[in-house]
């Protein structure tokens, strides 16, 4: 009786261990980033398993479901950026919160961040002085806290770049630019690549770094682009700087196309300050009124259908009891 105890306590056991592989990457996918990496030195097969292209896809969306924050700040004593992502469900349990950085997430030199994508973070650096002048860039893992080689940039000071992702070809691509009066150059480098930038074709209209006409502002408003779905867009006028558009470039063929913003009119709107952004998964269009005092978000419902803008809210800084914006000169802008 012991023995025939001993070999069905056996079976049980061994039955226990049993599961099948599509249910262990169900599990695995829901953990997060450190815990599949701790989880890879189980065996061979779960290293490979977690490794695999169509595992790190599954992850990645599971992942959307805990979105994070990136923070940057700088240290004035020794002017070093700190960068700190932080989960969102973490804010909106307190009021308010201490995050403190590491030497992973400290920048040595003037630097700035590019932008993030799928949980990836570009960072551009330089070195004040170094002649002939170049860029730094490199992507970091901040769950895996790894970092890729660093890619130079040199050639000029005055490009300005952006991060995005082709899921075509699963590649992240770094968008090197720069616009002047009547031209404007654009270059692209495939990471894990050949490790060279490529021109590609240029801007078939020209977004602008500035928007205040009347500086208005002691520094520049940049227009860096932002990322969607493997697109990259910016806000750009035409040559009248009567009518505004989206010039988005299409991170798989390279390739652009032009979208219009919310048929609005000839509206009172401050010409430095309409932006794009993304907000849910969405391209959104925000602007600030000198009218009424509003800050306000459009959101395209569809990707590329003028039809889907919808205005998504209207805030009133009145409302807020807070400063009012800085009075613009306003402008009749066609954003129809």
């Amino acid at each position: 009786m012991a023995r025939k105890r001993r070999r069905g306590s056996s079976d049980a056991a061994n039955n226990s261990l049993f599961l099948p592989m599509e249910l262990i990457t169900e599990i695995l996918s829901m953990l997060n980033v450190k815990a599949i990496v701790r989880f890879k030195c189980v065996s061979k097969s779960w290293n490979t398993l977690t490794s695999d292209s169509n595992f790190v896809d599954k992850h990645l969306k599971a992942s959307s479901r805990n979105p994070h924050l990136t923070i940057c700040w700088h240290i004035r004593v020794n002017s070093k950026k700190n960068v700190v992502p932080i989960p969102v469900h973490r804010l909106l349990k307190k009021l308010s919160a201490t995050i403190s950085s590491d030497d992973f997430h400290r920048m040595e030199n003037p630097s700035r961040l590019v932008g993030s994508c799928n949980g990836l973070l570009c960072f551009l650096s330089w070195k004040p002085g170094e002649q002939p002048f170049k860029y730094l860039l490199h992507v970091s893992n901040p769950a895996t806290r790894t970092i890729s080689q660093i890619f130079e940039f040199i050639y000029g000071n005055d490009f300005r770049f952006t991060f995005g992702y082709d899921a075509s070809t699963t590649t992240y691509k770094i968008v090197a630019f720069r616009t002047k009066e009547n031209s404007n150059e654009v270059k692209v480098f495939n990471l894990g690549g050949n490790n060279c930038w490529r021109n590609i074709q240029n801007f078939p209209i020209v977004p602008r770094n500035r928007w205040d006409l009347d500086r208005c502002y002691k520094f520049p408003i940049f227009n860096y682009g932002v990322h969607l779905n493997g697109t990259i867009n910016w806000l750009a006028p035409d040559k009248s700087m009567i009518t505004i558009v989206i010039v988005s470039l299409d991170l798989s063929t390279e390739t652009y196309k032009q979208f219009r913003l919310p048929s609005l009119g000839f509206y009172h709107v401050p010409i430095s300050k309409p932006d794009l952004r993304v907000l849910m998964d969405s391209l959104c269009f925000c602007h600030d009124s000198n009218r009424t005092h509003e800050f306000i978000l459009w959101k395209m419902n569809e990707y590329g259908v003028r039809e889907s803008w919808t205005q998504l809210f209207k805030i009133s800084y009145q409302n807020l009891a807070m400063q009012l914006p800085m009075k613009l000169p306003m402008h009749n802008i066609d954003y129809g």
